[in-house]
Formats: C-alpha cells, structure tokens, sequence
C-alpha cells in the first residue's frame, strides 16, 4: 500500500508542475517567431550561340575492303575538313559495316554487296552554321542527321545564377512585406530551397525536307565540284529559363 500511494503522489506532483509550467509565448512572445514561406519565379529569354550537328558518312559495294577504302577515305576528308574549320566537340560516334544480302529460294541468303557507314557529330557557332552546313556534304558528308541550337553550358549557368537571386531577393520581399503588415518583423531566413529542375523551353531552328543529302552521282561516285551545295541558312533562335525560390523567414515582434 505504502508503494502504491508514493507513485499516486508522484503523478500528483508532475501533473501539477505540467500544469504550472508557463507558455514562454505567452509570457515573452518575442521569443517565439512567426515562419512565413513564400515562393518567386524569375523567368529569362538567352539566345541559342551554339549548335550541335550530327552527320554521316556512307559507302556501299559489292567487296567489303573496297567499302572500307571507301567509307575511310570520306571519313578522312570530313574530319580534317571540321579540324581546320576549328569546330568543337569533334568525334566519330559510331562505324558500323553490314552485308547486303538477297535471299533465295532453298537455300541461305546470298550477300551481295556491304554497306558502310559512319556518323561524326561536331559544335559550332551559330555564325558559321550556314557554310558548315554546306561544306561537309562537300567535303564527304552523305546527309545531316541533327541540328540542335542552344546557348553554352556556361551561358546557361550564368543565367540560371542571375535568376536565382532575382527569385530570392523577390521571395524575400514578398516575406517582408507579408510580416509588416501582420505588425512583424523578418528576424531571419529559416530555409531557402531552389528548384533545381528549371525549366527550359527550346525553341530549336528547323531545316525543311528533314535530312539533307549531297547532290549529284556519276559513276556512283559524288560529282561534288560542279554539284557544290549552297549555303544552308538556319534561324538560331533563343530558349527560356525559369528558376524557382521558396523560403521560410521567421518573424517576430
């Protein structure tokens, strides 16, 4: 019995201290901060300064050294021409070699021939996109592939770190004026998250006809002196960035 009511007034006692326990925001409420999130977007337009082009390369005959030959030589030609235009980013990203084969009647197919192909991807301004366009279908290019205009990494960088302080310094703002006219103040920033996931809206030059193909046979052989193709004119355009801010201040009186 005696164990029994020392634990009954033990409760006793820590109930009532729970109870006289005062509320620190009751009694000091400068202590306690009101947090108040808000959220800015800032949005920019850049032009696109660069473009990466993807074109290939092809060869085709009855004897696979032949094809290689081939396939080597326009390569050859194709690259020391982009070396010497000083492009950027030069690489072959892919060779590749198949049999052309005829099936028959009976039997297993028959192959017939080989084809060769290669596909060699470069960056460039957009201020010499026009001729570069033209000069590698002169100079052992078969089609181009790819066109895609955008502004550098670096550009796009700067430009997402200008508009991450302009959304702080919004969000931060709207917080002020949000804690005055509640009869606060922003005392500090408790949180600041930024959307790492921007957007990017591409608005991307378009070439007619899809791709676009070396001009003029003869013998199977390209006749690219009296067939030179003309320059390719393309429009750059330009793409938009948007960064998001969220922040939690605390405010008090």
């Amino acid at each position: 019995m005696t164990t029994r009511f020392a634990w009954m007034a033990l409760l006793l006692c820590s109930s009532a201290a729970i109870a006289q326990t005062p509320d620190p925001c009751a009694t000091a409420p400068q202590t306690c901060a009101t947090l108040i999130e808000t959220h800015a977007t800032s949005e920019t337009r850049i032009p696109n300064t660069v473009v990466d082009v993807v074109v290939s390369v092809s060869a085709s005959g009855k004897d696979l050294t032949e094809v290689q030959r081939t396939l080597a030589g326009q390569s050859n030609k194709l690259l020391a021409y982009l070396k010497g235009q000083q492009v950027e980013r030069l690489i072959t990203t892919s060779v590749s070699f198949t049999p052309d084969t005829r099936s028959q009647r009976s039997a297993p197919d028959k192959t017939v021939g080989y084809d060769g192909s290669a596909r060699v991807s470069f960056r460039a301004r957009t201020d010499k996109i026009a001729d570069l366009l033209a000069g590698v279908l002169a100079n052992g290019a078969d089609a181009i592939r790819s066109t895609q205009f955008t502004p550098t990494e670096e550009e796009i960088t700067a430009a997402r770190r200008k508009l991450s302080e302009d959304a702080t310094k919004v969000a931060i703002a709207q917080a002020n004026a949000i804690a005055q006219a509640a009869g606060l103040r922003v005392a500090s920033i408790r949180n600041i998250n930024v959307d790492n996931s921007a957007d990017i809206q591409r608005q991307l030059a378009s070439l007619s006809g899809g791709l676009l193909y070396t001009d003029g046979f003869t013998g199977g052989q390209r006749d690219r002196a009296s067939n030179a193709p003309s320059p390719i004119q393309a429009s750059a355009g330009e793409i938009q960035l948007s960064v998001s801010v969220n922040i939690t201040a605390a405010a008090t009186r």
